[in-house]
C-alpha cells in the first residue's frame, strides 16, 4: 500500500453556542417558613460544560515529538501542539493543564475520561477513529527519511533488506509495516527496530546499528538541524509518490459540542497562519 490510510477532511469553521449552569438543590426549609422555590438551573449535559464547571482542560501530550511537544528551557512543555491547546483552553474560558504520557498510551487515557483531549502530532486514521474521534486536521505532513551523510537511500524501494527505524506508535511504523506486509517491500528481509522516540532511532542510525530512520517531515527537520553526519530526505516512491498524512486532535466519541469549538479554533488559527508561525519559531531547521 503506497499511502498511508488518512481521513481528508474539509476545514469547516463551526458555530458553537455554549450551556451553563449546574444543577442546584435548595435545603430544606425551617419549620413554619415558606419554602424556597425550587432551583430552575439546567444541569450540566455536555463536555464543555463540564470542563467549564472544572475550570481547566486536561490536555494529555508526550513531549518527544518537536517542533510540535517538548520541554522548553523551563522544563515545562512547548511547541506548536501545545499553543494549539492553549488556544483551545482560551476558547473556553479555561486553564490548560498538561499531562505527560508515553505515545501508546495517549489514546487510551482519553478515551478513558483521564483526559478531555490529547494533541501530540496525531495522525488521522480509520483504525485510530475506531475508538476515538478526530478534529479537522491542522497539519499537512509527509514521511521523511533520515540517513547517514554518506547514504545513497533515495526511496522507499531502496529499504529492501536493510533496518529500519522508527518511533513506537507512530505512523512510520505502521507505514512500514503495512509495505513489508503487502507493499513493495514483501519479502524483502527489511527489519523494523522500533524505538522510543525519533533521537533514540537517530542516535543508533549515527552509530551504524540501523540503515535509515522513517519520520514526520517536521521532526525529522528538527533532528536533522541539531545534529552533525545525517541528513534528510522526502520519503518517495520509485514512481515518485508520498506519504502524506494530516494531524488531528483526539478526543473521546460522543462529545460533539467539544469538537466543533476545537474545529472552530482550528479554522481561525489556520485563517490567521499561527500555525504556521509557530512552526517557524519551534522549529530548529531552516525554513
Amino acid at each position: 500500500m503506497k499511502k498511508l490510510l488518512v481521513l481528508a477532511l474539509a476545514l469547516l469553521l463551526a458555530a458553537t453556542a455554549f450551556g451553563c449552569g449546574t444543577p442546584t438543590t435548595a435545603p430544606p426549609a425551617p419549620e413554619g417558613t415558606d419554602a424556597p422555590p425550587a432551583s430552575t438551573a439546567e444541569p450540566a449535559t455536555g463536555k464543555v460544560d463540564a470542563i467549564k464547571a472544572a475550570g481547566k482542560l486536561v490536555v494529555y501530550t508526550d513531549p518527544n515529538f518537536a517542533p510540535f511537544e517538548f520541554h522548553g528551557e523551563d522544563g515545562k512543555v512547548a511547541g506548536v501542539d501545545i499553543e494549539i491547546a492553549k488556544a483551545i483552553a482560551a476558547e473556553l474560558g479555561v486553564e490548560a493543564e498538561f499531562v505527560e504520557g508515553e505515545f501508546l498510551s495517549l489514546i487510551s487515557a482519553v478515551k478513558g475520561g483521564k483526559g478531555d483531549i490529547s494533541i501530540s502530532g496525531f495522525t488521522i486514521t480509520e483504525e485510530r477513529r475506531e475508538s476515538v474521534d478526530f478534529s479537522d486536521p491542522y497539519i499537512d505532513s509527509v514521511q521523511y527519511l533520515i540517513l547517514r551523510e554518506d547514504s545513497e537511500i533515495g526511496k522507499m524501494e531502496d529499504l529492501a533488506g536493510l533496518k529500519v527505524g522508527v518511533a513506537a506508535g507512530y505512523t512510520g511504523k505502521i507505514l512500514m509495516e503495512e509495505e513489508i506486509d503487502d507493499g513493495v517491500l514483501v519479502d524483502s528481509n527489511t527489519t523494523i527496530v522500533e524505538f522510543r522516540s525519533a533521537v533514540d532511532a537517530m542516535l543508533d542510525l549515527k552509530n551504524g546499528r540501523i540503515d535509515a530512520v522513517v519520520m514526520d517531515e517536521g521532526v525529522a527537520k528538527n533532528i536533522v538541524a541539531e545534529n552533525e553526519g545525517i541528513k534528510t530526505i522526502e520519503l518517495q516512491y520509485e514512481d515518485g509518490e508520498v506519504a502524506y498524512e494530516q494531524y488531528g486532535v483526539v478526543v473521546a466519541q460522543g462529545n460533539d459540542d467539544l469538537l466543533a469549538v476545537i474545529n472552530g479554533v482550528i479554522a481561525n488559527l489556520l485563517g490567521e497562519n499561527k500555525i504556521h508561525d509557530w512552526l517557524v519559531e519551534y522549529s530548529a531547521a531552516d525554513e
